[in-house]
């Protein structure tokens, strides 16, 4: 009998894991026969906050390398990896993040070979050339010249960097502007052989394709690749303890104002963070949650979004206000705080919490609407730190009470952990007018 090449670590919720013994390599496999379609993704454990300082974007940047060749796709040989995704109908990208890059390709499931071909030559076989490096370096400049003509992009830049002062959460994904100029290509080699390893990634199936056949699949491409050279760096930078109220403003060219006040809260896979989430629905999830009726349907607002961040370590709780012509940020800024305040002085009512927690039980179900959108909340599971997390989600906001709600913003949205930053639109930003 053939010897399995597989570790069966656990099932849960339609979701299956598996370990490939031979190299490392984590497998989740979760068939939805919702369409003739499958998604295969694979999530690399590693994002900004591995950064170091004077290095920071290298993760973004190898991303956008990851593209441009491996030893069997690449230009030279007529085999450019988005050319033969393009010509199967592939619906494919790469993002990055605090704590993760991901891969992922959705594909009429008879083409599902050729992403889980390309992936496992990508793992280990990428090029990373420094004539593509000076290429993307300016595609990702272009980036960063953008992103400093979107309001909120900077609002939340300006956040990040504030309420962060050690913790390298504090640096933009992209990178800031002087390390993406500088970076070179020794420094990415040694970043992807560091990370891009099979230990350090999960491969995720999802759409119309059995078990058995995703693991066949799984291990005819991945189980050849070998463990990378790289050591991984152990030990974690922690954010010291929050004592006082921090605060920005920035004036720029623009016509709409925006405000961003964030307090910071536990990791992902705390148990709070449940609750956290139900208050966000509270504050600003529908026309009658207590922000819209305070804030827009006043027409002091044009939006206002309240979220509990899920990251790998302590995040943010983050509310963002598009503010009206002509509405002074003072304003919107102390009906905000009354409101974050008023949600950890006194239990919710009954009908508002009820309302809450369906609403973000039906978020949570949509992320099993699609093979696509399934490997996304695995993807997102996996960055936090354990896929299940997904799988549970919905039953730990079902047990979110009223008094839990208050707890958690009573204790964690408190003035002196809380940081606040305003963009102010002007039309001659150098002038002060």
């Amino acid at each position: 009998m053939k010897k399995t090449p597989f570790e069966l670590v656990e099932r849960k919720g339609g979701v299956s894991e598996f370990h490939l013994i031979h190299n490392g390599l984590k497998v989740l496999i979760a068939p939805t026969a919702v369409a003739p379609v499958a998604t295969l993704g694979v999530v690399y454990r590693v994002g900004s906050k591995d950064e170091v300082a004077g290095h920071t974007g290298a993760t973004h940047l190898l991303e956008h390398l990851m593209f441009k060749g491996t030893r069997r796709f690449n230009r030279d040989k007529g085999t450019e990896i988005a050319r033969i995704l393009q010509r199967i109908g592939a619906n494919f990208n790469a993002t990055t993040w605090l704590d993760r890059t991901n891969y992922y390709a959705t594909v009429a499931v008879e083409h599902l070979e050729t992403p889980a071909d390309i992936e496992a030559d990508r793992m280990r076989g990428a090029l990373v050339r420094d004539e593509d490096l000076d290429k993307e370096r300016s595609v990702v400049l272009n980036e960063l010249d953008r992103g400093e003509n979107e309001p909120f992009g900077i609002l939340l830049k300006g956040l990040f960097a504030h309420a962060f002062i050690e913790h390298p959460y504090h640096h933009p994904t992209i990178g800031w502007r002087g390390d993406v100029e500088a970076i070179q290509g020794d420094t990415l080699r040694r970043f992807y052989d560091t990370f891009y390893q099979p230990d350090n990634a999960t491969v995720i199936v999802s759409g119309d394709i059995g078990e058995q056949p995703a693991l066949d699949l799984v291990e005819r491409f991945f189980g050849p690749v070998e463990r990378g050279p790289g050591r991984r760096p152990q030990g974690t930078i922690r954010e010291g303890q929050q004592r006082g109220e921090r605060r920005f403003c920035e004036h720029r060219a623009g016509e709409l104002g925006f405000l961003g006040c964030v307090w910071h809260i536990p990791e992902g896979l705390h148990p709070d963070l449940a609750p956290l989430g139900v208050a966000a629905q509270i504050l600003s999830e529908g026309v009658v949650s207590r922000l819209n009726q305070r804030l827009v349907e006043t027409n002091l607002c044009l939006g206002v979004h309240a979220s509990a961040m899920e990251s790998h370590h302590p995040g943010l709780f983050q509310v963002f206000a598009t503010l009206a012509p002509g509405i002074e940020h003072a304003d919107v800024e102390s009906m905000i705080l009354e409101e974050v305040q008023a949600l950890g002085a006194a239990v919710p009512k009954p009908e508002e919490l009820a309302r809450a927690k369906v609403q973000r039980r039906t978020d949570l179900a949509f992320q099993r609407e699609s093979p696509a959108r399934l490997v996304s909340a695995l993807t997102e599971g996996v960055a936090i730190g354990d896929w299940r997390v997904v799988v549970d989600e919905m039953a730990h906001v079902a047990a979110v009470q009223a008094e839990d709600v208050m707890r958690v913003c009573s204790q964690y949205l408190k003035p002196l952990h809380q940081t606040i930053g305003w963009f102010v639109p002007e039309s001659d930003p150098e002038s002060g007018r």
